[in-house]
């Protein structure tokens, strides 16, 4: 696959195979994009990475999304991006081998990996990633391939806005299971306070008891401590529950690659999906999105489905 990704005509008609070469390259539709909603994006997406170009080679520094400041000396270099291509092409089917991404040395937590940062009025992601990984594969818990991997996986899916199942996705990259199954019990801030808050309230509570009030009662403290854990333990395998339905139904239907169909649908595209029986109610749902001339199900159908049969031939339980 070529290191630059292709780009879309500016006008006139496009061969589907462009359009499909694009996503596998990490450059997807989102939900309801006809081809000229799409090419409007891409294009604007392409003006402002020429301008952070010309930016970086004006001058030794440049300030993205208003707080972070990048120069062209710590950018990633493209085959270390194409690094994360071996996991998310057999995983989801796309393999990027041009980001903006840079290195990160100052103001990082101590333990800080890396992150991805976009913009929800423009269409454009940049991910950040420690310094370290310049020359190292490995810092903490983190691999740079399992790193990039991960925050490409975000990049992809920016335009789905679908957060219930974002960092399950995401998570997928990992070769430990524990963070596989626990990746996606944090999907939101508040869902990382709400888990810290309480367990330290907790501690501060029973420090009180042992060294001023001894008769201070702590369990009330224990509820919220232990309720939220488990309830972001319900809210993922609920989650899990639903995908692995829709994986199933996908499957059954002949669906080539079940993972990579699910990876670029919307929540609920994937219950509607758990919920059907029959092939036929698959190929009615693609074939209104395609007819209403939607990109991303055009490109699905033509990279992942099989020709489904007629009415009433097969059916799934």
């Amino acid at each position: 696959m070529p290191d630059v990704p292709p780009h879309l005509p500016e006008t006139g008609p496009v061969e589907l195979e462009l359009l499909t070469a694009l996503d596998a390259a990490g450059l997807p539709a989102g939900p309801g994009e006809t081809l000229d909603t799409y090419r409007a994006r891409l294009q604007e997406r392409r003006r402002l990475l020429e301008q952070l170009d010309q930016d970086l080679e004006k001058h030794q520094e440049v300030t993205v999304f208003e707080s972070v400041k990048v120069s062209a000396a710590d950018r990633i270099p493209n085959e270390i991006i194409a690094e994360a291509a071996e996991i998310t092409e057999p995983l989801y089917g796309f393999s990027v081998h041009q980001f903006p991404g840079f290195f990160l040395s100052r103001d990082v937590g101590l333990l800080w990996g890396g992150c991805l940062i976009s913009d929800t009025e423009m269409p454009l992601a940049v991910f950040f990633i420690r310094a370290s990984f310049r020359k190292k594969h490995r810092f903490f818990i983190y691999n740079r391939r399992e790193l990039l991997a991960h925050e490409l996986c975000h990049s992809f899916r920016q335009e789905l806005r679908d957060i219930a199942l974002e960092e399950f996705f995401a998570y997928q990259t990992s070769p430990s299971w524990l963070r596989r199954y626990l990746g996606n019990c944090f999907i939101r801030q508040r869902d990382a306070l709400f888990f810290t808050i309480p367990a330290l309230l907790l501690m501060t509570v029973q420090v009180l008891q042992s060294f001023v009030w001894p008769h201070f009662p702590v369990w009330p403290f224990w509820l919220p401590a232990l309720g939220y854990p488990c309830w972001l333990l319900l809210r993922n395998a609920l989650s899990r529950r639903e995908y692995f339905r829709a994986y199933r139904k996908l499957a059954a239907f002949g669906v080539t690659n079940p993972r990579a169909v699910l990876f670029r649908l919307t929540g609920g595209e994937r219950r509607a999906i758990a919920a059907m029986r029959e092939q036929t109610e698959l190929k009615a749902m693609t074939d209104a999105a395609a007819a209403a001339g939607e990109i991303r199900w055009q490109v699905i159908q033509h990279r992942f489905f099989k020709p489904l049969p007629a009415k009433g031939e097969s059916a799934c339980n």
